[in-house]
């Protein structure tokens, strides 16, 4: 029978940071910012989505031939996923304390309204340059 003295010690790891910087947003957390932004893209954009969808539906080689469908839906999804909405979610996310259970409401406010006025910026620019 082993008694104590025969057990190796268990070694305790202390629960600390990935890296002692205080801006470090673990891969989970990143990976749901990134689907959050996603979504909001998806629903904003929904229609040159489809656009494109419905141009490339029955053909092999759809992105060529779908070419500028693709680049406008891919345009409107980069005005919601972008690096600096990925930057802005994660410093409420990090102030927050990196809560497991966030309000996405809070995280996410302004990202919307931020994607729609560079949508309409990028209208009002695309007007000027057809004139």
């Amino acid at each position: 029978m082993a008694t104590t003295a025969d057990v190796a010690p268990q070694r305790v790891i202390a629960e600390s940071p990935v890296t002692g910087d205080d801006t470090h947003v673990s891969p989970h957390a990143r990976n749901k910012i990134i689907l959050r932004l996603a979504r909001i893209g998806e629903e904003r954009c929904k229609d040159l989505i489809e656009e494109f969808n419905a141009c490339c539906k029955g053909r092999n080689f759809g992105q060529i031939f779908c070419k500028g469908k693709y680049n406008a839906s891919q345009e409107c999804m980069h005005r919601y996923m972008n690096e600096a909405n990925f930057e802005l979610v994660s410093r409420r996310w990090i102030s927050l304390g990196r809560p497991r259970k966030p309000d996405w409401n809070v995280l996410l406010a302004g990202v919307q309204e931020e994607g729609d006025s560079l949508s309409r910026m990028a209208v009002t620019d695309a007007a000027g340059a057809k004139s």
